[in-house]
């Protein structure tokens, strides 16, 4: 490298000019993709949620998961500051989505789920976490759009079966909802210990 004030050559790792004593920066080394990507995947990992909504989800962060919820935000903005928008992959945006949904705030998680569909289109959890944001919001005709995307994609999903059934007997569909609660029973029995006319909005 070349000092910038007296143009003497310099090693590539000089620090300082050994003649006119002026402080050599070196320029900041572009982020790799690769090496942020890692990092992502460090956060998810640490932060340790389900990529699959439930209606009435409510999940316990401790401290240690709320401070890397933040940096997994810091780490998307670099994804998308320097790659472009809906680039920071799938888990990032549906982990992200999960979180503010717990917290209720339903407009950011149905944005983060808009952005893990862009990423990974065929997972059927990106339609099915958005259509229970979407439910949360009140929108249930669209709500209803995006289970039936995500049962589409998995039809022996029961969750979203059972999610669609609330959804239609929220809005006085009952038939078809005890038709699509019925279809999630059969997939899941489980599901039959849960009830669902216990079952509401958040």
């Amino acid at each position: 490298m070349r000092c910038p004030k007296c143009n003497t050559e310099m090693p590539d790792d000089a620090t300082f000019c050994t003649k006119c004593w002026h402080a050599l920066i070196k320029p900041d080394e572009p982020i790799k993709k690769s090496d942020l990507d890692k990092e992502i995947e460090k956060s998810i990992s640490a932060i340790n949620v389900p990529l699959t909504l439930k209606i009435d989800m409510h999940l316990r962060l401790n401290e240690a998961q709320v401070k890397e919820v933040e940096v997994l935000k810091k780490k998307v903005c670099d994804a998308e500051k320097n790659f472009g928008e809906d680039t920071a992959g799938f888990k990032a945006y549906a982990v992200l989505g999960v979180v503010s949904f717990n917290s209720k705030k339903y407009e950011e998680s149905d944005e983060y789920f808009s952005s893990a569909i862009k990423c990974e289109p065929e997972r059927k959890e990106g339609y099915h976490n958005k259509g229970i944001a979407l439910y949360c919001l009140g929108r249930y005709s669209t709500a209803l759009e995006y289970l039936d995307k995500a049962i589409q994609i998995e039809p022996f999903n029961a969750i979203s079966w059972y999610s669609k059934a609330l959804t239609l007997i929220y809005i006085n569909r009952l038939h078809e909802g005890i038709s699509c609660y019925e279809n999630a029973v059969k997939i899941n029995p489980e599901l039959k210990k849960i009830g669902l006319l216990s079952k509401g909005k958040t």
